[in-house]
């Protein structure tokens, strides 16, 4: 985004042919306001870009802050988005920050995990472990 910022602030292009064209493309869709670089999104209107300094704050926050549920990678990726962050790794960003978190490691996919073997209960006679509670 560096470039993209470059030529939005000051107009310059960098020298190859092919990268000054894929600067200009890709300008049309940020705005920079208060020296600061903005991406035009869909649903909200502006998405502040985000340098990688403080982007595993960001997912830090949103996935174990005070109300992080500890979701999952595209669930963190999207989250971050509707709270108004961008920046182009966002997916892969995500998803590796959710593969170092050691609780979602631990307890994420229980569900998926191999059954086990039941084991069975023998008792000396029938009804032996009933047990009643009086008030």
């Amino acid at each position: 985004m560096t470039p993209v910022f470059r030529y939005l602030n000051t107009g310059t292009l960098p020298d190859d042919q092919k990268e000054a064209a894929k600067v200009k493309r890709r300008a049309c869709a940020y705005v920079i306001l208060h020296g600061k670089l903005y991406r035009r999104g869909f649903s909200i209107p502006l998405l502040k870009c985000v340098d990688e300094g403080q982007v595993d704050y960001i997912l830090n926050e949103i996935h174990e802050g005070i109300n992080g549920q500890h979701i999952g990678g595209r669930s963190l990726a999207r989250k971050a988005l509707r709270a108004g962050f961008y920046w182009p790794t966002m997916q892969s960003d995500a998803k590796e920050h959710v593969k170092r978190c050691d609780k979602c490691q631990r307890h994420g996919d229980m569900h998926l995990a191999p059954p086990v073997e039941l084991k069975t209960l023998s008792s000396p006679w029938p009804f032996a472990w009933w047990g009643m509670d009086l008030l």
